[in-house]
């Protein structure tokens, strides 16, 4: 059985894009994209409804995509081995000699992404339909760079982008109502509790939106989302409070307690009593 490797950042693409450098037209020097926003059409409807759209994810995504992922998989591998098994995988794919490697031997050659972003700040709220970041190449003959890494870029934008902007849309609901109903704004932050860590399709996942979720609210119960800003956007949960909950039980818990009434009555008080004597407690209550 073959060793496995990390996955090689510069098979990371769309396989339509893998070719595209000689499709160019002759002397195409400078290529620059945009990562732009269509629209809010499937967000919830709250009463300030705009179409706006939170900026976020973009240093995290530069930090661990096109530094370090680049160099552990590509940069920093030796040049004989990144380029064979680029090509082994192409070659299996489009069938061999379909393309040429010499650009990506080049690429290995310079040692880093040839290429610059303009952005919007993060933690910015825009209007739909305006270009959050551009990307282009700075070197001439590296034209092909640009296009080549948008299918991870969108990839790695969405997420983020996607969820902080559906926690601001639940932030301004929460907080009209608390509004209109004379409520303390201050708990709002607190109201909107993540709990989605479960519903994720991986732990990178659940860290991305969960971190994204807190631009709006501090209640979270992913972890990892505490880690992330700490990692990437220069949080410190000593200085302030990125995210947090409270004590709380949960079925498997409530269950073990007994199920009949003076057993379940036993356990709640157990739970405020005991183990929780003082403080807040979050007990489940439909077991």
């Amino acid at each position: 059985r073959k060793k496995k490797t990390m996955k090689s950042a510069v098979t990371a693409t769309d396989g339509y894009k893998v070719g595209h450098r000689p499709q160019y037209p002759e002397k195409t020097e400078i290529v620059c994209s945009n990562w732009t926003p269509r629209g809010v059409s499937y967000m919830p409807t709250t009463p300030r409804n705009d179409d706006k759209i939170v900026v976020f994810g973009l240093q995290a995504l530069c930090n661990t995509y096109l530094i370090r992922y680049w160099n552990d998989t590509f940069f920093c591998v030796p040049k004989v081995f990144a380029v064979s098994r680029y090509k082994r995988r192409i070659d299996s794919y489009l069938g061999p000699d379909v393309i040429t490697y010499e650009h990506i031997e080049a690429l290995h050659d310079l040692g880093y992404l040839p290429i610059r972003i303009r952005a919007l700040e993060e933690g910015e709220v825009v209007n739909a339909r305006v270009p959050i970041y551009t990307i282009e190449n700075t070197l001439p003959e590296f034209f092909w760079v640009t296009n080549f890494l948008e299918t991870a870029l969108s990839c790695l934008s969405w997420l983020p982008m996607t969820s902080a902007t559906t926690a601001r849309k639940y932030r301004d609901l929460l907080d009209y109502w608390c509004d209109r109903t004379g409520g303390d704004m201050g708990t709002v932050q607190f109201q909107g509790h993540d709990f989605s860590f479960r519903g994720m399709s991986s732990l990178e996942s659940a860290a991305v939106s969960g971190a994204a979720h807190l631009l709006s609210f501090v209640g979270t119960d992913t972890i990892p989302a505490i880690d992330f800003l700490e990692d990437h956007y220069y949080a410190c949960c000593e200085e302030e409070i990125v995210g947090c909950s409270v004590p709380a039980t949960e079925h498997s818990v409530m269950c073990m307690g007994g199920s009949d009434e003076d057993e379940e009555a036993e356990t709640f008080r157990r739970m405020m009593e005991d183990v929780v004597p003082s403080g807040i407690v979050s007990i489940v209550s439909d077991t």
